[in-house]
């Protein structure tokens, strides 16, 4: 789903926020599109994500996507390096290590 939801925004241009991209996507991998879009509107499911988008706020998450890391119960912002990984990882050590930026 992740995968059919990344085509559709990047190489067709939809709004994967949209029920109706997120259907098509759904039918697109074989799920029961009507069961999904059943689900998708379930008060479990806003309740999820009311829960996941206030946990992203508490993690001063504004934009995506971000990366965080949670070490002794502090959250840190990790630069995120779309050409080197190794960036992102070095940050991480830094960070596990005690070291300050």
């Amino acid at each position: 789903m992740i995968r059919a939801i990344q085509i559709a925004y990047y190489q067709q241009a939809k709004n994967p926020s949209l029920p109706e991209t997120l259907q098509a996507c759904a039918r697109g991998i074989g799920l029961d599109a009507k069961i999904f879009i059943e689900d998708l509107k379930s008060p479990a499911i806003e309740n999820e994500l009311q829960r996941q988008m206030q946990q992203a706020r508490s993690m001063d998450v504004y934009s995506y996507p971000s990366l965080r890391l949670v070490h002794n119960d502090t959250v840190f912002p990790v630069a995120v390096d779309y050409w080197d990984h190794r960036a992102m990882l070095g940050e991480i050590k830094i960070i596990e290590s005690g070291w300050t930026r």
